[in-house]
């Protein structure tokens, strides 16, 4: 239960701490409730420390660590935004031609600000690089080796995995490749989690090593702008995911259920379901950073 609890809060109240889990059950084991509520508060000691929760934190960290929330929403986003990828490949086709207008419009919306949002993160990792160097020149390379080795290994087994899912599709047929063939389909499926761990081992090295480096003022500002730009198009994306899905009910309900073009099927789809619930929790995460940023009390304005 104590790991709940930041490693510097265990430090000077562990002990403490300690006594009063020990005195609170006596000799019974601690109850479900008691147990919620030491993860609730550890938790919370951990948000504080990370300057997301409270005021206790300089301006700059409440606008470091701001970024880095919408850094972390955005790695869940690209899972979601992957997912909605595959559902929505060759809807074109199943749209007849008076109802092609609204989708096709909801998504190269999605298409084009996925880039921008690549494109805004890739620059803060290219601003980031300096201060990057200087954290390797002070010996900070210890603090993130094993994030960064660990994150390299399972991009290699990701890649190896690829080519050897993209061989085999080649002796399948596209029924096959869709779901006719259970060996494939589970393979798939194990790879697609391989690459989500591997994208949150990375996203955990950048931010474990972000918040070790020294920004000047400037760039932190400017890495500040970059997570507002990112999380503005994970909300416009939300909004048009939804848009294209509400159309295409409409449209071409037949392609959401998997029927035959032509009949009126129910438009419900669990794999939109997550990928949308997905997708707009992430985008709250990213607006709740950014909240931390342009927060009256300091934040952007006073770094």
């Amino acid at each position: 239960m104590l790991r709940w609890y930041p490693p510097a809060w265990r430090a000077r109240y562990g002990d403490e701490l300690m006594a009063m889990i020990e005195d609170e059950p006596g000799a019974r084991r601690p109850t479900f409730r008691f147990n919620a509520s030491m993860a609730w508060h550890g938790l919370r000691e951990r948000g504080h420390e990370a300057g997301l929760l409270g005021d206790g934190a300089s301006p700059g960290e409440r606008v470091r660590s701001g970024s880095l929330l919408v850094l972390c929403a955005w790695a869940a986003f690209m899972l979601a935004g992957a997912s909605f990828s595959k559902a929505s490949e060759h809807f074109a086709r199943a749209l007849p031609p008076a109802g092609r207008g609204v989708p096709q419009v909801a998504f190269d919306v999605v298409a084009v600000l996925g880039v921008v949002g690549v494109t805004l993160v890739a620059v803060g990792a290219l601003l980031a690089v300096p201060s990057f160097v200087r954290l390797l020149r002070i010996g900070g390379w210890t603090h993130v080796r094993g994030s960064v080795l660990r994150a390299s290994l399972l991009t290699v087994v990701t890649v190896a995995g690829v080519l050897t899912l993209s061989e085999w599709a080649q002796h399948l047929s596209g029924f096959q490749r869709n779901g006719g063939d259970g060996f494939y389909a589970a393979a798939f499926g194990a790879w697609a989690l391989l690459a989500a761990v591997t994208l949150g081992q990375w996203t955990g090295a950048a931010v474990a090593a972000a918040r070790r480096m020294e920004f000047a003022a400037r760039v932190l500002r400017l890495q500040a702008l970059l997570a507002i730009g990112v999380a503005g198009v994970m909300v416009v994306i939300t909004g048009a995911t939804a848009l294209w899905w509400s159309s295409m009910a409409q449209s071409a309900p037949w392609f959401i259920d998997g029927t035959a073009r032509g009949t009126s099927p129910s438009p419900f789809n669990l794999q939109l379901v997550v990928t949308l619930a997905s997708m707009l929790a992430a985008a709250l995460s990213a607006v709740y950073g950014v909240s931390r940023i342009v927060r009256p009390a300091g934040g952007l304005r006073s770094v």
